[in-house]
């Protein structure tokens, strides 16, 4: 009796790990033969310590490697900008005045572009296991949980759904190491499309203070 309980979880750990080393290698693949990218998300932040969801939408610009933009419509002018060289934070609803300005960190886990930081070698940065697949969206996605081999990344759990057809990601979900749980979900994806210069570019406002930590 008991071998028989035994069998089947010995059966499913390499099954598990084989559908997601499956699922990350096509999403990186995707990721590699990419120019650009385009695509609306919604943001929903879950705070232990302030209660309801506060939410977001905008929309994401791609050129990769180094070039990423957040666009937020709601709140308005909010901005994430890695422009190549900087990477730019601005959001003058919660800290009016100012705009955080420092260097773009290293390619991969570090990356700020959403997509680089889980698909760019994920085997490398972190433990993977399948959670299974799901539909999102009208399609069919692998979801893999991540767990960072390091403790230098700003989280300590994420989970990522992967299409089944294009190898994209159409979600990601984060437990940061505040015990907040981010979650992005990313619609209307266009891929190798023009995307304007002014989109990767953060212009400093009047009156706005440049902050390098």
């Amino acid at each position: 009796m008991r071998l028989a309980t035994l069998l089947p979880l010995l059966v499913a750990a390499p099954l598990n790990a084989q559908g997601a080393v499956s699922a990350l290698e096509r999403a990186e693949q995707a990721y590699h033969t990419l120019e650009t990218l385009t695509a609306e998300f919604t943001q929903t932040i879950v705070n232990p310590m302030l209660g309801g969801p506060e939410v977001s939408r905008g929309t994401i610009y791609l050129v990769p490697p180094s070039r990423f933009a957040m666009r937020f419509s709601d709140p308005p002018h909010d901005r994430i900008v890695a422009d190549g060289t900087w990477l730019w934070a601005y959001s003058p609803e919660a800290v009016p005045g100012q705009v955080i300005r420092q260097p773009i960190p290293k390619l991969g886990a570090a990356s700020p572009n959403l997509l680089a930081q889980f698909v760019d070698r994920p085997l490398e940065h972190y433990r993977a296991g399948y959670v299974g697949e799901e539909e999102l969206a009208g399609e069919t996605v692998d979801v893999v949980r991540l767990l960072p081999r390091t403790a230098d990344l700003p989280f300590r759990q994420a989970e990522i759904a992967i299409s089944r057809e294009t190898g994209l990601l159409l979600r990601v979900a984060v437990r940061e190491v505040s015990g907040q749980q981010r979650t992005i979900v990313f619609e209307q994806l266009r891929v190798n499309q023009p995307v304007p210069e002014s989109e990767l570019t953060f212009v400093v406002p009047d009156g706005v203070r440049v902050v390098t930590p």
